[in-house]
């Protein structure tokens, strides 16, 4: 299974080799769209992973996590095609449900594969560590692939990143086929998928601790998801072109690959991290100036560790059996939210600017941080406290939390 734990950082590795992705809001405007024709195109994708999110979740823990990797790959190939080749928005629009598709079977599948990995080593209690480093290679692998892919579309043109990456991915093909299914997943047969999703949502609301740091994922991850997916508006308002938008996308990814290697040095105590997270998403929405990037770049840095440890706790207290399906379920409330969200970003940036809608973004991140500083902490805490009076027994990854919140 060790073989196992390095051919997933692999590909991870190769997973991030995306190089139309710098540019791609550039190629938006190139074929016809606006500000608002690139938030539609983003709903697009927002949309497919509402749709297809849970139940590829539960794909993954009733059938073969390898064979879900394969069908990811094939999607993503199949979408840098199709957005290679196109001329129009309306032409690119389809791409965005085969590389939804892509995101969706690999949403919590890469995590539940490389625990069980972990599990049958009997590592499993070092996930944070591999899990951060493999995260950290793919985030490593957008970065690298930020700046060739600036100066590839200024060299070859904005089509060819596409046709590129899908190359990339046929060798991901090829070493996604040699994984080996950990002997720790317990392939579920006899539970039908409303029954199974239903069981995935019960374990949430039935631990205290789970349902706060769900709330914690769900919530940073809206605010990671405009952060990522606006970030070509951001730096064109910024006055950026190609070559600048792929540095100023590697280092955006590089910084947040950072974030995953740091985390597991801080463990549970990067948990405390979470208020500065959401202030310093505020703070670039604020400036219009250089200063900007700076927190800009801060937010993402704080996300990596934030998630890093969040879903390592998920992970702790969920079964082998739903272990996708409940990162998936979390993943899909965020994605919810996003897509009226994302309607009101666009039309804000297209009728104000990307700061003004940014703003409201990060207001709403400001709720969510006030209910976790007067409620979520607390309750996380008074929760490990009595755990911990009731059954006296030496400290395990789960109770950190106690000492950390």
């Amino acid at each position: 299974m060790r073989n196992n734990v390095f051919k997933l950082c692999l590909l991870n590795l190769l997973c991030g080799f995306v190089f139309w992705y710098p540019i791609e809001k550039l190629f938006l405007q190139q074929i016809g769209a606006g500000p608002l024709g690139v938030s539609v195109n983003a709903l697009v994708f927002l949309v497919t992973l509402i749709i297809f999110d849970v139940p590829s979740g539960v794909l993954a823990d009733k059938w073969k996590r390898k064979y879900t990797l394969l069908l990811a790959l094939a999607c993503f190939i199949a979408a840098c095609m199709l957005g290679g080749v196109s001329h129009t928005l309306i032409r690119y629009l389809p791409m965005n449900i085969l590389l939804g598709g892509f995101v969706v079977l690999t949403s919590g599948t890469f995590q539940a594969m490389m625990y069980d990995s972990l599990r049958d080593c009997g590592l499993e209690k070092d996930y944070d560590k591999y899990q951060g480093r493999a995260y950290a290679l793919f985030l490593g692998g957008l970065g690298l692939s930020s700046l060739a892919g600036g100066y590839f579309a200024q060299w070859w043109g904005m089509p060819a990143t596409y046709f590129i990456t899908a190359a990339v991915m046929v060798a991901a093909v090829a070493v996604a086929l040699t994984l080996i299914e950990p002997a720790s997943h317990k392939q579920v047969t006899d539970r039908k998928l409303k029954e199974h999703i239903r069981f995935s949502a019960k374990q949430i609301f039935a631990s205290k601790v789970l349902m706060q740091l769900a709330l914690l994922a769900t919530a940073a991850g809206v605010l990671r998801g405009t952060h990522n997916e606006y970030s070509g508006l951001l730096f064109i308002a910024l006055g950026m072109t190609a070559i600048p938008m792929g540095y100023a996308g590697a280092a955006k990814w590089l910084v947040s690959s950072f974030g995953q290697i740091i985390a597991p040095r801080l463990g549970r105590k990067a948990l405390k991290l979470a208020p500065l997270f959401f202030i310093s998403f505020l703070a670039f929405s604020l400036l219009q100036t250089p200063w900007t990037l700076v927190f800009y770049y801060l937010a993402g840095f704080l996300y990596s560790v934030l998630s890093n440890q969040a879903e390592a706790a998920i992970q702790d207290n969920t079964p082998s059996e739903i272990r996708a399906t409940t990162l998936s379920l979390l993943s899909f409330t965020s994605n919810v939210i996003l897509v009226p969200l994302g309607l009101a970003f666009g039309w804000i940036a297209q009728h104000s600017n990307v700061f003004r809608a940014y703003l409201v973004v990060a207001v709403i991140g400001l709720g969510y941080l006030a209910s976790w500083l007067l409620v979520g902490r607390q309750q996380i805490r008074t929760t490990y406290q009595q755990k911990k009076h009731n059954h006296p027994q030496p400290p395990s990854i789960k109770e950190e939390l106690q000492t950390t919140l």
